[in-house]
């Protein structure tokens, strides 16, 4: 199935858009669209049940389907062949495409794009993955699109033998950072595995015991993909990031409970307050960046308090650093850069059990 897109707008409601990209040595996969459609019905499921977990159930498919309820997929053929790009490099020959379609304009809504490169049959793949977020773009994500033979089960974990050998977890988590999601760790209080920010099966397995194939969204990954207009159903306007301005921060350690808690006031001028406080523990005794634990608290919308709870730190030295989601689906810290880069940065340090931030 080939389909067009219609004429996006300011008024079209923000989505994911699903493209297949075959590169010019290659003809398009027979029958890849029942994959297509398993694929982003676990996607789905996935979203939205870790969404429901943490109270978010008020939220939307973010994935455009036909007319029948199937995925909606785009074909594009490639002007090279598949060695020849990476995926920045199709990324931009998409963006070309969508831009001279209009599409991807000054004057539209932003919206998510997941492009599946189909590379040939296993064993041949693409084999980058990447995903972010461009003021002008929108959301986007790259990733191989593989036709093994087989059932995507939406019941299956994100570990389990057959999901593993697609990569689903990879083209989940590259999707998220078309959410804008930054890389989040497991928490061991959640009890659920490994998180869909966090790392690889085999890096997660090197560090947690074996045989765990669970993964999940993490409270802070439903936080921030709650405030996103794709799961709210609404256009995601251009403009500028929100200004922001936090008082009045503080940090308390509580050696009893083995928690840091951050406290503090936020402001907005001339705007609405953000939905959350966020809160990454950017810690030394990280095994990688991809293991970095990250909290949440709601924001009051009468006068912007906003308390967060580290309840995993480490015991070592670190980086607390403190940023705000916005219901616009902004995330900044300092109303100048996007994302957990952009936060509010307080140093600590370790000893004798306890944390001081001198």
């Amino acid at each position: 199935m080939i389909s067009h897109f219609q004429a996006a707008d300011r008024r079209t409601p923000c989505q994911v858009h699903v493209l297949l990209f075959v590169p010019a040595d290659h003809r398009p996969p027979p029958g890849y669209q029942p994959r297509v459609d398993e694929i982003v019905a676990y996607a789905d499921g996935f979203f939205r049940g870790g969404l429901a977990r943490w109270g978010h159930r008020s939220v939307v498919s973010p994935f455009r389907r036909s007319a029948d309820g199937r995925a909606e997929v785009t074909l594009l053929r490639g002007k090279r062949k598949a060695a020849a790009y990476t995926p920045v490099e199709v990324r931009a020959e998409v963006m070309d495409e969508l831009r001279r379609q209009r599409k991807v304009a000054p004057d539209v809504a932003r919206h998510v794009w997941w492009i599946l490169v189909y590379a040939g049959d296993p064993p041949r793949k693409f084999p980058g993955f990447l995903g972010g977020f461009g003021p002008q773009i929108g959301g986007w994500a790259v990733c191989n699109f593989n036709t093994a033979p087989g059932r995507v089960d939406p019941a299956a974990p994100l570990g389990s033998e057959f999901l593993e050998r697609l990569m689903l977890k990879g083209m989940l988590h590259e999707l998220g950072h078309g959410f804008q999601l930054p890389h989040v760790g497991p928490l061991k209080r959640d009890a659920a595995g490994n998180t869909l920010m966090g790392p690889t099966h085999v890096n997660y397995r090197r560090v947690m015991p074996a045989g765990e194939p669970r993964v999940y969204l993490s409270e802070a990954e439903a936080a921030m993909l709650a405030t996103h207009p794709a799961f709210r159903g609404v256009p995601e306007e251009r403009g500028p990031l929100p200004k922001v301005e936090a008082q009045d921060l503080a940090y308390t350690a509580d050696p009893r409970t083995g928690a840091i808690v951050v406290r503090g006031r936020v402001r907005a001028p001339g705007g609405k307050l953000p939905a959350y406080a966020l809160v990454a523990d950017e810690a030394d005794a990280r095994p990688g960046e991809y293991w970095t634990k990250t909290y949440a608290g709601k924001v009051a919308p009468a006068d912007g308090s906003f308390t967060v709870t580290v309840n995993e730190p480490y015991a070592s030295n670190g980086t607390l650093r403190t940023w705000f989601a916005f219901d616009s689906g902004a995330q900044t810290g300092d109303g100048k850069s996007r994302g957990r880069d952009s936060g509010i940065p307080r140093a600590y340090r370790y000893g004798r059990g306890t944390w001081t931030f001198p």
